[in-house]
């Protein structure tokens, strides 16, 4: 039987439990962090350089401390500019980079824990090798070509550089007229749009990390080229090319209406043949593909070959005597599947394709387009919008 007193001692209790579980949350909590402090950790040891073109690989035993984070390097790559660079405590090596000379650099090692905590700095010089950008640049090789000047370089490291070519503009003032970023391996390319008159150039190499070569300064004189005159180009039918179709006779190929074949139920190659009425040194050809919603696609040319000769070709339609000045495959920038475009390659089929001609070509006359593959991946008609032909036809 519960009396009157047990209920008032009861309710007191539920009363002072209540309060207790109020102020227990009312009360501030606290949170602890998940690494607690090791303290400072000790130095990495037993430190090895490897030196290497613009960097160095530094190996290191780690100090035993379960607290460790990474080891960081800090060091001036050239004066007045730091750099920092980490290594996960998984590693037991960091590569120091960016170094725009060969002279002696002092590197501090840190070891660092979770809590950000720095070890004491162990200190060590690094040399580099001749740097990437340095090494460019010697590489260089200019000649004359048509409409301006060549250029051939070798980055055997492989490093992200811009190569900077500089000229006078009407003015007379030295202007940056090309600049061309790469990491490729070796280049070889041309700046044009120049009279054959004797023109300074200069060119030089920049590095991601903001250093400079040295500039190579010289003269040159660009070999004279013209758009060659279009109105003298004529049909040639030899054996085995391919007729047109379509309405779309091989007049258009250089008038800009474009060239379309007929039928081809054997598949490739298609041969379509023509004289420039001219002899000349080409330098380069331009090349557009059936624009708007057919580019990369259907009919459109994907690999085609250039060859040309001199005299009057073999009326038998073979290739003797004929000298193939180019072979030519387009890739589409975005590397959607056919059937599908960006952006990007619209403005590139826009654009065109832009292919030199290598100046130990002979001279020709007679061209033969040789048609090795299409979008379709062996269809049975292709079409080309419009080619244009450059060189020297003096």
């Amino acid at each position: 039987m519960v009396t009157l007193q047990n209920r008032m001692i009861m309710k007191k209790t539920a009363h002072i439990l209540a309060f207790a579980l109020l102020a227990a949350a009312c009360s501030k909590e606290t949170h602890d962090p998940v690494n607690t402090p090791g303290g400072t950790p000790g130095q990495v040891s037993n430190v090895q350089v490897e030196n290497q073109n613009g960097t160095a690989r530094i190996s290191y035993s780690l100090p035993d401390n379960p607290d460790l984070l990474y080891v960081k390097a800090v060091y001036e790559q050239r004066p007045g500019k730091t750099r920092e660079v980490k290594s996960s405590f998984y590693n037991n090596f960091l590569i120091v980079d960016g170094f725009g000379d060969s002279l002696k650099h002092t590197v501090k090692l840190y070891a660092v824990s979770r809590s950000e905590v720095a070890s004491a700095p162990v200190e060590v010089v690094v040399e580099p090798k001749v740097p990437p950008v340095v090494l460019i640049r010697r590489s260089f090789r200019i000649r004359e070509d048509f409409g301006g000047v060549n250029l051939t370089f070798e980055n055997t490291t492989k490093a992200e550089v811009a190569i900077f070519v500089l000229t006078k503009d009407s003015t007379g003032q030295m202007k940056e007229t090309n600049v061309r970023y790469t990491k490729a391996p070796n280049g070889n390319y041309s700046i044009r749009g120049f009279d054959a008159v004797e023109r300074e150039f200069r060119f030089f190499a920049r590095d991601q990390y903001g250093n400079y070569s040295d500039t190579l300064t010289g003269s040159w004189v660009p070999i004279y080229e013209r758009w060659l005159d279009k109105t003298k180009f004529r049909e040639v039918i030899l054996p085995g090319d391919t007729p047109f179709g379509w309405g779309y006779p091989i007049s258009g190929l250089w008038n800009g209406t474009m060239w379309h074949s007929a039928d081809k139920f054997d598949g490739m190659p298609m041969t379509i043949s023509f004289d420039m009425g001219v002899l000349a040194k080409l330098s380069r050809i331009s090349f557009w593909q059936r624009p708007n919603e057919w580019i990369y696609l259907q009919n459109n040319v994907r690999k085609f070959e250039l060859w040309g000769i001199a005299d009057t070709p073999p009326g038998n339609g073979s290739y003797d005597g004929w000298t193939k000045l180019l072979e030519h495959t387009l890739i589409k920038p975005s590397g959607l599947p056919v059937g599908q475009v960006s952006q990007e390659d619209r403005d590139k089929g826009k654009e065109g394709e832009h292919i030199d001609v290598s100046l130990s070509m002979p001279k020709v006359r007679y061209l033969r387009v040789k048609i090795l593959r299409t979008w379709t991946d062996g269809g049975f008609a292709a079409n080309i919008q419009e080619m244009r032909f450059y060189g020297n036809d003096k």
